[in-house]
């Protein structure tokens, strides 16, 4: 009975690594751009102070979590001023979430005003959403990670926001073509 239970739990052992091994599929346990961030749980304490996310385009054509970084600290910011950055292929697989040093150490982010940044969650997806549309796996990643969250850290699909529709932005970011109504409707359907 023993050997029984044993190769069960081995054979769900292996069906999971392989769903998870799909480009595009990643878990929250795959995740992570700083090194030795292995998931989307952080490190620190989570903050109980998170009350939105806001929702950027990178505007440009390719780009990573480790790309924005470099640029961040080039105009000498502490580096990545994102949360999460999700990939669409160029610089990183399509539809990854990377998770930044600033979620991993539940720090203040530096993507929005100063009153959004502490207190407002940061994900740039890369492209330019004012000439093309995410990738499907990008919408997928961005409303997984969005529900989820939403149920970690208590924030309500309606405070899921385009940069552009924080007061005090005056910015098309995240694009046109990247749907943010759609997008707190799917949240909604999924509680």
């Amino acid at each position: 009975m023993n050997r029984l239970v044993a190769a069960f739990a081995l054979a769900q052992a292996v069906f999971i690594a392989g769903v998870l091994a799909l480009p595009g599929k990643r878990s929250p346990s795959e995740a992570g751009f700083a090194a030795g961030a292995g998931s989307w749980e952080p490190r620190a304490a989570l903050r109980t102070t998170w009350t939105h996310v806001i929702v950027h385009h990178s505007a440009s054509p390719t780009g990573s979590a480790a790309h924005f970084d470099r640029a961040h600290r080039d105009k000498g910011w502490e580096g990545l001023g994102y949360h999460f950055v999700i990939g669409n292929g160029s610089m990183t697989e399509n539809g990854r979430v990377e998770a930044g040093e600033r979620w991993v150490e539940q720090r203040d982010g530096a993507h929005a005003k100063p009153e959004w940044n502490g207190r407002a969650i940061g994900i740039c997806l890369v492209g330019d959403f004012e000439k093309a549309e995410p990738s499907a796996e990008q919408v997928a990643s961005l409303q997984s990670l969005c529900s989820w969250l939403s149920r970690r850290c208590g924030i309500p699909p309606d405070n899921v926001l385009g940069h552009g529709e924080t007061h005090g932005n005056a910015t098309l970011c995240p694009g046109r073509k990247l749907d943010m109504g759609a997008l707190r409707r799917r949240l909604k359907e999924g509680r």
